[in-house]
C-alpha cells in the first residue's frame, strides 16, 4: 500500500515538473522573440491595446437601458437648465465627435405643471455627457446640450416665458440650438414673422456672474449677429445688434424699474445716430426718441407704440429736413425692406407716418407727410401728401406689389393747384396760353426693380383733352425714353401737354 501511494505521488511530482519546464521553456522564447521587438513596435502595440480598451470603455452607455435613460436625462435637464423637454423613446448612443446621447422627436413645453403648453417640436436633440463613469448608468452627467433642427412657435403671451426665464440664471453649462426657426403667430395660430437661427448658444459664466446668450441667422432674409448678457449683480441687461449689409448696429442698455422695463436704444445707420427711450410694460411698448438723436446736420424726433396682442405698431417721425429723390425714391434700403415677402402678412398691422418739415433739392415741393399703412396683406401709402406754393399732391388710392420678381407701385394722384400765378411762372407758360386750370388727375405704376415708370388716365379740371389717342401714344413714347428725367425734362413735359393736348 505504501509503495503504491509513493509511487501516485512520485507520478504527480513529475506531471507538474513536466509542465513546468514547458512553459519555462515558452517564456524563455517569448522573452527572446520580444527583445527583437523595436521601441517602436513596443508603444504602438501599448498605444492600440490603449486604445481598444479606451473604445470599449466609450462603448459601455450603449448598454444602459433607454426607459432609465430617458426619465433620469428629463429631470436633470429640468434642474440643470430650467426649460421642460419631453425626451422621446427614440435613444441612441455615439461616441464620435463626443460622447453623446441622441434623442429624435422630442417636444419643448412651458414650465407649468398643471397646463403645460407646447412650445416647439425639436428633430434631433445631442446631450453631451462626462466621461468620468460610465460603469454605473446612474452617475451619468451631462456637459453639454445641441439642439438641431427645431421649430418654436411663440405667441404674444408666451413672451412672458422667455422674460422670466432670462431672469434667472443660466446653467454654466452650455445649451446651443443650431438649423432652427422661431414662429411668431397670433391667437389664431396665423403666422405672423419667421426668424431663421443658424446658432444660438446661452450659458452662465461664473467668474463675471453673468448670463450670455448669442446668436447668428436671418433677419427678413439679412444675416445677422446678435450678442446679449445680463450682471444679476447689478440687473443690468446689454445687447448688440448688427447688420453689416445695412451697415447697421443696435445697441439695447436696459434695467427693470418697479414692474416696468426701461432700455436706453442706440442705432447707428450709416450717418445717423439715434437715442431711444423705451418702456416695455404688459403687451405694451412705447418707443420715445430724446434730444440726441440726429442725422447728418439734422435732428429728428419720432414716438411710437407696438401693441403685442394682437400685433400692431403706430408710430410717427418727424425730421427737419430730408431730399426725398436721394433718401426716399432712390433708397435702396428702403426697396430691400418692400420686396420682404413677411411685411405683406395678412396678419401684419401697422401704420407709420413720416412729416418732412423741409424737403431740400425739390423744385415744386416745400414738405410732406408720408403714411405707410400695412393691413390684410397689403401696403398702401394712401393720403399721403406733398406741400408746395403752386399746390398739393396728394395720393388718393396706392399700394406696393411683387409681381414676378419686380416691385410695382401703382398710385392715383390728384395735384391741386392753390396758386395758378406761381403755376405758370414756374412751367414758363405765356400770358396768352394760360387756361384756368384747377385739379390735375392721374395715375402713375413704377416698376423700383427696372426703373421704369408708365403714366395714364390723365384728366383737368376743368376742361377737356384734344385728343385721347394722341395724348396716350404721347404718355407712352415719354414713359419709355425717360428712364431718369430731370427737372428740365420734366418741364418740357407739362408745357408740352398743356399747349398741344389740353383744351380749357
Amino acid at each position: 500500500m505504501k509503495k503504491k501511494l509513493f509511487k501516485e505521488i512520485a507520478r504527480i511530482n513529475n506531471f507538474f515538473t513536466f509542465h513546468f519546464n514547458k512553459i519555462n521553456e515558452f517564456v524563455k522564447i517569448i522573452n527572446q522573440k520580444f527583445k527583437k521587438i523595436s521601441s517602436f513596435n513596443k508603444y504602438l502595440i501599448f498605444f492600440i491595446t490603449t486604445l481598444f480598451l479606451y473604445l470599449f470603455y466609450l462603448s459601455i452607455p450603449s448598454l444602459y437601458d433607454k426607459g432609465f435613460i430617458q426619465a433620469k436625462l428629463s429631470k436633470m435637464i429640468t434642474e440643470e437648465y430650467n426649460i421642460n423637454l419631453s425626451l422621446s423613446s427614440d435613444i441612441n448612443y455615439n461616441i464620435l465627435p463626443r460622447p453623446h446621447i441622441l434623442i429624435k422627436n422630442s417636444k419643448f413645453y412651458t414650465n407649468d405643471l398643471t397646463s403645460p403648453k407646447e412650445l416647439g417640436q425639436i428633430k434631433k436633440i445631442k446631450i453631451f455627457i462626462s466621461q468620468k463613469n460610465f460603469f454605473d448608468q446612474k452617475n451619468i452627467e451631462i456637459k453639454s446640450i445641441l439642439i438641431n433642427q427645431a421649430n418654436f412657435s411663440l405667441k404674444a403671451e408666451d413672451l412672458n416665458y422667455l422674460i422670466k426665464f432670462i431672469e434667472k440664471k443660466f446653467s454654466k453649462k452650455k445649451l446651443n440650438i443650431n438649423n432652427s426657426n422661431f414662429f411668431y403667430i397670433d391667437d389664431n395660430e396665423n403666422v405672423i414673422s419667421i426668424f431663421p437661427v443658424k446658432k444660438l448658444s446661452l450659458f452662465f459664466d461664473e467668474k463675471k456672474f453673468q448670463n450670455f446668450l448669442s446668436s447668428s441667422g436671418k433677419f427678413f432674409t439679412m444675416p445677422y449677429r446678435f450678442n446679449w448678457n445680463k450682471d444679476l449683480n447689478k440687473n443690468m441687461n446689454s445687447s448688440i445688434f448688427k447688420i453689416n449689409k445695412l451697415n447697421l448696429k443696435i445697441e439695447n442698455f436696459t434695467e427693470s424699474l418697479n414692474s416696468d422695463l426701461l432700455m436706453k436704444n442706440f442705432i447707428f445707420f450709416r450717418n445717423m445716430e439715434i437715442e431711444s427711450n423705451i418702456f416695455v410694460k404688459k403687451n405694451l411698448i412705447e418707443i420715445k426718441s430724446t434730444n440726441k438723436s440726429n442725422t447728418k446736420n439734422d435732428t429728428l424726433s419720432y414716438e411710437g407704440l407696438i401693441e403685442l396682442n394682437p400685433f400692431n405698431l403706430d408710430f410717427e417721425l418727424k425730421l427737419n429736413k430730408l431730399n426725398f429723390k436721394k433718401n426716399i425714391f432712390n433708397n435702396d434700403l428702403l426697396r430691400s425692406f418692400f420686396e420682404i415677402k413677411h411685411f405683406y402678412n395678412p396678419n401684419l398691422s401697422s401704420k407709420i407716418n413720416l412729416k418732412i418739415d423741409n424737403l431740400i433739392k425739390n423744385k415744386l415741393f416745400n414738405s410732406s407727410a408720408i403714411f405707410i399703412n400695412l393691413k390684410n396683406g397689403g401696403i398702401d401709402f394712401n393720403n399721403t401728401i406733398f406741400n408746395g406754393n403752386v399746390g398739393n399732391l396728394n395720393l388718393i388710392n396706392s399700394d406696393i406689389n411683387n409681381v414676378k420678381g419686380d416691385l410695382i407701385f401703382n398710385g392715383s394722384f390728384l395735384f391741386k393747384i392753390t396758386s395758378k400765378n406761381e403755376f405758370h411762372r414756374l412751367f414758363q407758360i405765356g400770358k396768352k396760353n394760360r387756361k384756368h386750370l384747377s385739379n390735375i388727375y392721374f395715375n402713375l405704376e413704377y416698376n423700383l426693380t427696372k426703373n421704369k415708370f408708365e403714366i395714364s388716365n390723365l384728366v383737368f379740371e376743368p376742361g377737356k383733352i384734344k385728343n385721347e389717342d394722341e395724348l396716350s401714344n404721347y404718355l407712352n413714347n415719354y414713359s419709355n425714353n425717360s428712364k431718369n428725367p430731370t427737372w428740365i425734362d420734366f418741364k418740357i413735359f407739362i408745357k408740352k401737354i398743356l399747349l398741344d393736348y389740353y383744351d380749357g
